[in-house]
């Protein structure tokens, strides 16, 4: 990835903070997926239109992966306290002041989409969580008018004839665990000047087509079901289409956009399901999967045999020594980030984004402990030995992951209940 552009941000620790959270996501996430982020244009007037499913992964992912840098609106009572306030333009965040958080009136607001006016005329891209609030549903919600209003007064102002609104969707299979798999999607530009005339005839219907349009964009770059009851079992299905086109967990980061494709295709075939056929589906994988459960297994363990070829055991023993260290070692900054975590947040949006900023800065300070405490000893192999500790640490992630993955298929190739398990997979009337 090229990051030529992250100089023009005038942020002096987004460039810094970005190399850094490079390095925090690629430990915390086991997979990331980025698709189409060439559609980003680095010299143009853009409004990002993203969701946000977690509280720091979304915006993190995000000012990594794509290149030019980010200028990202968020809650207004972080910016309270003169520090903070500091400390969040310097990691181009910029407020948005809500009633529900303690705010009354328009006017701090004028100031913010100003703000959001003056970046734009520098073809800056401006990211907007425009669903309004966090949430790990799988599911778009209605578009907030923020987004609005900043497009058609900038517009207006300045007609800028290449002022673009791009949807941006961030999608987790879980959202809320360490070790989890992120899918980060751009979808196509949405030009503001298409909606000027229907504006200035009818500037309410206009707003109302423009959000509808983006929300519908919105849904595209998103895992999405229309139906929020349907979440149960939209997991269910995400998980046997999973089982069916496995991905080794390296190297972690995949500029491929099929993984988000066949998950999609998941999404958008169950919210075309009438409701029998949906009735039909939801028996046949409740009894599936409560069939595996009882018997202890998994469905990728189940329907994935090659992963119990005995060559794998070969390759365990030999990075066995290295694992013990790797993991025997991680695990104070593990236990801390798990009981910060545990112990702090109380809401699942928020749990990844604290697990993972805790356990990167806090080993930080633990791997250089080690660090100055071999290099007190002066002794060249306790000094490579502190400098590997981070990377075997990784290593052990890795190990018990591919090792889970082994026993969970060697159990299910002896289980004596393996083809009638096969057979009730069979029977699921699955819609792609």
């Amino acid at each position: 990835m090229k990051l030529s552009l992250r100089h023009q941000s005038t942020g002096i620790v987004y460039p810094y903070l970005a190399l850094a959270a490079n390095l925090m996501v690629r430990g915390f996430f086991r997979k990331i997926y980025i698709s189409n982020r060439e559609a980003l244009p680095t010299d143009k007037p853009v409004l990002l239109a993203a969701n946000h499913p977690t509280a720091f992964a979304d915006p993190c992912l995000l000012g990594i992966f794509l290149n030019p840098p980010l200028y990202n609106m968020t809650r207004g009572d972080v910016f309270r306290k003169p520090f903070f306030r500091k400390l969040m333009e310097s990691i181009n965040m910029f407020p948005v002041f809500r009633a529900r958080d303690g705010f009354r009136g328009r006017d701090r607001n004028q100031e913010v989409f100003e703000f959001c006016e003056k970046k734009l005329l520098e073809k800056r891209v401006v990211t907007i969580y425009v669903e309004g609030e966090h949430h790990l549903e799988k599911h778009v919600r209605p578009i907030q008018k923020g987004i609005l209003r900043i497009a058609f007064d900038t517009y207006e102002k300045h007609q800028l004839e290449d002022l673009q609104i791009l949807p941006a969707g961030c999608s987790y299979v879980w959202g809320d665990r360490p070790r989890d798999e992120a899918m980060v999607r751009i979808g196509e530009p949405i030009w503001v000047r298409d909606y000027w005339a229907d504006y200035q005839a009818n500037p309410s219907g206009a707003m109302m087509q423009l959000a509808g349009d983006i929300e519908t964009a919105l849904k595209k770059v998103c895992l999405h079901t229309e139906d929020t009851s349907d979440a149960e079992l939209l997991e269910k299905l995400l998980t046997l289409k999973r089982s069916e086109h496995i991905e080794h967990f390296v190297p972690i980061v995949s500029f491929s956009g099929n993984r988000f494709e066949r998950e999609k295709a998941v999404c958008d075939a169950l919210n075309e399901l009438d409701a029998s056929a949906k009735s039909s589906l939801q028996s046949t994988t409740s009894t599936y999967f409560k069939a595996i459960e009882k018997a202890g297994l998994t469905d990728e363990g189940l329907r994935q045999p090659k992963f119990a070829a005995w060559h794998w055991l070969l390759i365990f023993l030999v990075g066995l020594a290295p694992f013990i260290i790797g993991y025997l070692s991680s695990r104070p900054v593990v236990w801390f980030a798990k009981a910060v975590a545990t112990k702090k947040v109380k809401k699942r949006e928020f749990y990844s984004s604290v697990y993972m900023g805790t356990g990167f800065f806090g080993g930080i300070l633990y791997y250089l402990a080690w660090f100055v405490g071999c290099l007190i000893t002066l002794n060249p192999w306790w000094i490579t030995f502190a400098l590997l500790l981070p990377v075997l640490g990784w290593f052990s992630m890795i190990y018990r992951e591919y090792w889970t993955r082994w026993t969970g298929a060697r159990w299910a190739l002896s289980h004596p209940d393996r083809q009638a398990l096969l057979d009730l997979c069979e029977k699921i009337p699955v819609p792609w």
